[in-house]
């Protein structure tokens, strides 16, 4: 067996202490050392990352079913999105497929994004205005989060109801990731108390939606109501009750939240003379730089070999857009913001971009996440001007999900 090179690590921990210092640079250290195929030791945990766009490819597409989703990062975060779309179970991510992709089929939003989104963005513009600064990353996750809770579900929640739990459930999801052993995987009653009582509050919200829902002689035309009426072609049941909660948390955590963060980096760099730039390439821009979903594991179900490496059974795989999307072999001077590497004359490098994932567990939200972004930039760059403030820390906070460390002020002035 060849066994891909790596770090040696600790003896008892391995790389973890390294990969929890830094995430971001230890897999760009190691992908620099070691190459594109790298194996490492987190605790009794071994991983490989693989950024070669065949290699990545062939785990997420042409030999898929050869890797599963059991992996110690699904586990972790099954404890709040239960069996949906990011389970580990087969069955139950089958079944949520079949049953959550025909709800999100673009046509179904025609007419619907814009006013959902007009109403909470045209006066926040007004309080940007009179301020003349904004918190741009709270702010697009304040619009972001109270738009889609409109789209979804025709509600009108305030978005913290929604972005405080959430962000406790990330933060401490991430927390039992990073850590050797996780006493919370014996039971339920060992998690953090913060940690249930997050839960609790979500459940709390997205359970009210649910019965008011099944209540309704004539409801809405929304995702809620497709869920509900929704029934299995094999078997004809309806989600119950407890699917129903599982698939909404898993819309508002997967899809939503992520956008907001990119959307954030969207405005800080167009910002930098970029603002006439479509909007479509504007984002897909900033996806590239920062992709919300900035690693990706599976479990190797059988014994496979990617290159010149053998891959045992059991071990995890890890795939990171953060890397593949910052390559130089891929993409020139990666690291430069430019949105023209979206026109329609430059196609990206093939097998090269994925910030809503690869192969079928390609993002089942991707078009209704794109019509969010490109409005709100849109609408914001007609009418304002936001220019960065100097000093600040750009620095993203790697978890659950690419996030900003710290908040990010703009200035705002009227454009014209």
């Amino acid at each position: 067996m060849t066994r891909a090179p790596g770090p040696k690590g600790g003896l008892i921990l391995g790389s973890l202490p390294a990969f929890k210092a830094d995430p971001l640079a230890f897999l760009a250290q190691g992908l620099r050392d070691h190459g594109p195929v790298f194996r490492f030791r987190m605790g009794p945990f071994t991983a490989h990352l693989v950024n070669a766009p065949d290699h990545i490819d062939h785990v997420l597409s042409r030999n898929a079913r050869g890797y599963d989703k059991a992996t110690r990062s699904a586990d972790r975060i099954a404890a709040t999105t239960g069996n949906s779309l990011l389970s580990p179970d087969p069955e139950h991510w089958t079944r949520h497929r079949q049953v959550i992709q025909p709800a999100f089929q673009p046509r179904r939003f025609d007419g619907t994004i814009a006013p959902a989104i007009d109403a909470l963005l045209l006066p926040a513009m007004q309080d940007w205005l009179r301020s003349g600064r904004v918190d741009i990353v709270a702010e697009m996750m304040r619009i972001v989060i109270g738009a889609a809770i409109r789209i979804l579900f025709s509600a009108e929640i305030e978005a913290r109801r929604i972005s405080d739990p959430l962000e406790v459930l990330l933060a401490d999801t991430w927390r039992r990731i990073e850590a050797p052993f996780d006493l919370s995987q014996l039971s339920r009653h060992l998690h953090r108390r913060t940690f249930r009582r997050a839960v609790g509050q979500i459940d709390a919200i997205v359970l009210g939606l649910i019965a008011a829902r099944r209540a309704m002689a004539a409801p809405p035309d929304d995702v809620l109501t497709r869920l509900v009426a929704a029934r299995s072609a094999e078997t004809g049941a309806g989600l119950t009750d407890r699917e129903l909660r599982d698939a909404t948390v898993t819309l508002l955590l997967a899809g939503h939240e992520t956008t907001a963060n990119a959307l954030a980096r969207a405005f800080i760099h167009a910002a930098g003379g970029h603002e006439t730039a479509p909007p479509a390439q504007i984002f897909a821009e900033a996806m590239r730089l920062y992709p919300s979903i900035w690693v990706i594991e599976r479990r190797a179900r059988v014994a496979d070999r990617i290159g010149d490496f053998d891959i045992p059974a059991g071990s995890s795989v890890l795939i990171s857009p953060w890397l593949l999307h910052r390559d130089p072999r891929l993409w020139p001077d990666p690291e430069r913001f430019d949105p023209s590497r979206f026109s329609a004359d430059t196609p990206p490098p093939r097998r090269a971009y994925m910030p809503f994932g690869l192969g079928q567990h390609r993002c089942v939200g991707l078009h209704l996440a794109q019509g969010i972004a490109e409005h709100i930039l849109a609408t914001v760059f007609d009418r304002l001007r936001l220019r960065l403030l100097p000093g600040q820390d750009l620095r993203p906070r790697p978890g659950i999900t690419l996030r900003h460390a710290v908040p990010v002020m703009m200035e705002v002035t009227r454009r014209g």
